[in-house]
């Protein structure tokens, strides 16, 4: 008997010991996400909660006497209301998941849903309210989750629950993971600057890591980058990207590099950031065309430039005897019905006219829909494709080259399935991955990628878009997949003023010239001119020279409209791209039409 009782005494010691243990624990996590650091009669909201929105009613609540949650109320005068909780971004990986559990009663006219926002330098790079999910109406306790790329860059993580509209919505028990490792346990990487960093290291480890180029002639420029060459022998797919799209130096080099690769490393297939249709069809006509016209039909206005000519006029003499292709990764809308019938008018069958015959009156309507009927419209346009492919299968007249049309087609349309599944919409960044990743799939194939730095970029670096094409490809390809990021400090360069670069089909944007700002702080741009006047950087051998390949700068990403303060971006450049190459004062694109 007193055994036993000794033992129920040792048993209730370490019980009572692993309660105490898991309490303390628990009240020493790093951050309140499940709410019970929360004085109810003394607090409105729990510890390190606050609001955003226009409710009046964000607060914390205690439900029967046990159990601490965040609780959201709506009112007439508002249109929102978020419990939010902010945690410094710092930490390391690919991915960040936010899982909560939410209760709802009445919601309408909105919805309600996890939040989680990531700020970088002066914007918001990446954000989620599930308001696609559309979760209305009344429901217990459920259990929900949004997973997001977590970009580089990341200084600041937001995270709440939302109501939107009417009702009334509880939030408990948030969980964030990020690279699936529970943040709480998670070891804290500090920030390294660049304006902190050592600059006599900094330039000391970036002329080790690079080669000089001297820019006078062709030779001279393929002289100093040989050694980059010989690094891209034995590469799947290599991205060579600008900051800039309206940059002349960056099309001599691209020119000059995609040259090299194809004649000397085996290279076969050049894509270029611009819509897969147009590009089709530019190259059935290149033989039979005029090359101006062709490139006013088919090409962006950014690219109507004296350097783009004279690659093409390089690709048309080149491309039978050296078996180049020459293909777009952008969306494809404005001539896709073209394109497809042009592949299969030969056919002479009554089905097939018939379902291509839908396929085009769909996409003229809606070119001419309101907002609401476009997603009613699109969806019919995506299952028109899916029945001339299963249609043209069934005949045995499914080609490589349809095949090819067809999944491009499909990609341009999935959206309008994701939207009445209720599934995640794909960015931009993402169809172009597919696109170049379907490429990629003939392993004869080895690709240069003609896209803007932004794109080209090992990791995510805003908006849940900017970067994923990149992002994806190195996670589908690794080592086989190269990124090489051209950046200038000074110097002119076109733009133009089209607020959507693909919003119609009249290529017709007057090219203009601007000039680039002069940075007012440390930026990587000013800290590579003093290494020299032109070079390339190799990335890798950059890290080890600093044993580190976070260090945080601003660097430009002007795109394709004038520059505005927006387009200073702070990343860690080092994991942004395989290598850099640099030229210090650059100028811009000569236009064709101006």
């Amino acid at each position: 008997m007193k055994n036993l009782e000794l033992h129920f005494i040792i048993l209730i010691s370490i019980l009572g010991s692993h309660f105490v243990t898991s309490a303390q624990s628990q009240s020493q996590q790093k951050y309140n996400l499940n709410f019970d650091n929360f004085e109810s009669e003394n607090q409105i909201l729990p510890n390190g909660w606050f609001k955003w929105g226009d409710f009046k009613t964000v607060r914390g609540e205690l439900l029967d006497n046990t159990k601490h949650v965040g609780k959201v109320v709506s009112d007439d005068k508002g249109k929102f209301g978020c419990i939010t909780y902010r945690i410094p971004a710092n930490y390391v990986g690919d991915t960040i998941t936010l899982t909560g559990h939410i209760k709802h009663e009445n919601v309408k006219n909105g919805y309600v849903g996890l939040l989680m926002r990531i700020d970088g330098f002066n914007r918001s790079l990446v954000f989620e309210n599930m308001s696609r999910n559309k979760i209305k109406g009344t429901k217990d306790w459920t259990e929900y989750s949004i997973k997001l790329p977590y970009p580089a860059g990341a200084e600041s993580i937001y995270v709440g629950g939302i109501l939107s509209g009417k009702g009334t919505a509880w939030f408990d028990d948030f969980k964030i993971t990020i690279g699936g490792k529970d943040i709480q346990t998670l070891n804290e990487t500090s920030k390294s600057y660049l304006k902190d960093f050592d600059a006599e290291k900094l330039k000391s480890s970036i002329g080790k890591s690079s080669k000089q180029i001297e820019m006078s002639s062709n030779d001279s420029i393929i002289s100093g980058l040989d050694s980059l060459l010989n690094t891209l022998e034995n590469k799947k797919i290599v991205a060579i990207g600008e900051s800039t799209h309206g940059t002349a130096e960056f099309y001599q080099l691209r020119e000059i590099i995609t040259k090299k690769l194809i004649q000397e490393k085996g290279f076969n297939t050049i894509v270029l950031e611009s819509p897969y249709d147009d590009i089709e069809l530019l190259n059935k006509k290149l033989l039979t065309n005029p090359l101006d016209s062709l490139i006013k039909k088919h090409l962006f206005s950014i690219y109507q430039t004296q350097e783009m000519k004279s690659f093409l006029e390089w690709y048309k003499v080149n491309s039978v005897n050296n078996d180049i292709q020459f293909k777009g990764c952008d969306d494809s809308q404005w001539v896709f019905a073209e394109l497809l019938e042009t592949q299969i008018e030969h056919i002479k069958d009554e089905k097939i006219n018939f379902l291509l015959s839908n396929l085009k009156k769909n996409i003229v309507l809606s070119s001419k829909s309101s907002l609401k009927k476009e997603d009613k419209i699109g969806l019919r346009i995506y299952n028109n494709i899916l029945e001339i492919e299963a249609y043209l299968s069934s005949k045995g007249n499914l080609t490589d080259t349809v095949k090819e049309i067809l999944f491009n087609g499909k990609n341009t349309y999935s959206n309008y399935l994701n939207i009445n599944n209720g599934d995640s919409i794909q960015s931009r960044d993402e169809i172009m991955a597919d696109r170049i990743s379907y490429l990629a799939r003939d392993k004869n194939a080895k690709i240069i990628v003609w896209a803007h730095n932004a794109h080209i970029a090992n990791e995510v670096i805003i908006d849940n878009e900017i970067g994923i094409m990149g992002r994806d490809l190195k996670l589908e390809f690794g080592d086989y997949y190269y990124s090489i990021g051209l950046t200038s400090l000074k110097g002119s360069y076109s733009y133009i003023e089209e607020k959507f670069i693909n919003g119609d089909h009249q290529y017709s944007d007057e090219l203009k010239k601007g000039e680039i700002n002069s940075p007012e702080s440390t930026t990587w741009e000013n800290t590579f001119a003093l290494n020299g006047n032109a070079f390339w950087i190799d990335m890798k051998m950059l890290k080890m020279e600093l044993k580190s390949d976070d260090i945080l700068g601003e660097t430009k990403l002007i795109g394709y409209r004038k520059e505005t303060k927006d387009d200073n971006y702070r990343l860690p450049i080092l994991r942004i791209f395989d290598s850099i190459i640099f030229i210090e004062n650059t100028r811009a694109t000569t236009p064709l039409f101006n």
